[in-house]
């Protein structure tokens, strides 16, 4: 009697402790490829391609591995901090890239960044990366069931150019 009392309890446990640890890791993951995609396109020359970026993005998709319900957004965003006297000098998109479910920013459109980072004639990459998260249990009822939500995951990541003063893209 206490056996059929017991175990869906013991196996309620030890699902729910799959999908955490699994999540936890899932987003340090998240976190990992946008840090290791920044820095690649940091340590760029002076310029890179699309197809330099679509293989760094397909390096950081790897480091996701073996997570494969869902597939990354992953944004990689060129700033360039104009030359003012004032205190806050504003920030543009010189250059944006994507995959996935996210969009490029808009070429040459002013874009918000952390008070830190706005420093005069400053050029700064910054990369965002999206998932949401699906847990095992609930993986194989989503044909059966709706579930098209998930646990969001995300992180952003800025860099300055390390081999050069701006990293120009041809075609983005």
């Amino acid at each position: 009697m206490e056996f059929v009392l017991v175990v869906p309890l013991i196996v309620l446990a030890y699902l729910g402790a799959i999908d955490l640890t699994e999540g936890i890791e899932t987003d340090k993951n998240v976190s990992r490829t946008a840090g290791i995609i920044a820095n690649i396109v940091a340590a760029q020359q002076s310029s890179v391609s699309r197809t330099q970026l679509d293989d760094i993005v397909k390096i950081g998709e790897a480091t996701l591995f073996p997570y494969d319900r869902a597939k990354p957004g992953i944004r990689i965003t060129a700033i360039q901090v104009a030359s003012t006297p004032s205190a806050n000098p504003p920030a543009t998109v010189a250059w944006s890239y994507a995959s996935g479910k996210l969009s490029p920013d808009p070429k040459n459109s002013t874009i918000d960044i952390p008070s830190g980072f706005r420093t005069n004639d400053t050029f700064l990459i910054k990369v965002d990366v999206a998932l949401t998260y699906v847990p095992v249990t609930t993986w194989g009822m989503r044909n059966i069931v709706s579930m098209d939500g998930g646990l969001p995951l995300a992180e952003t990541y800025y860099f300055a150019p390390i081999n050069s003063i701006t990293i120009a893209c041809q075609s983005c």
